[in-house]
């Protein structure tokens, strides 16, 4: 009993590093996938100027981000837009103020 006891032993740790390297192979690819696409859409916003500002409306944000992950109306003219964890405050249609937290946003401060 001793013996089969020590060959499910090996046995399990085998699977586990099976699991483990499959995860760093998946880990990798999946970086590889964030890498790529985060560096194009920002290379494409820098060349082409596309970025928001205090001031700007909605639909110019939605331009220049995209669709947010979520939002939330916060009272009866004001709105919060969220992409991942950073967020874009509004009032009345405009930017008010944002967090850039990830450091996501294509955000610019006039001069």
């Amino acid at each position: 009993m001793l013996t089969l006891s020590c060959n499910q032993t090996q046995s399990e740790k085998e699977y586990i590093k099976n699991l483990e390297l499959k995860n760093k192979a998946l880990e990798e690819e999946l970086s590889e996938i964030r890498g790529n696409s985060g560096r194009s859409k920002k290379q494409n916003r820098q060349k082409d100027g596309t970025f928001f500002t205090i001031g700007s409306t909605e639909d110019e944000v939605i331009q220049v981000m995209g669709e947010p992950t979520s939002y939330m109306v916060t009272a009866a003219e004001a709105r919060r837009f969220y992409y991942g964890l950073s967020s874009v405050y509004f009032y009345q249609g405009k930017v008010i103020s944002y967090d850039n937290i990830e450091g996501n946003l294509h955000v610019r401060v006039k001069r």
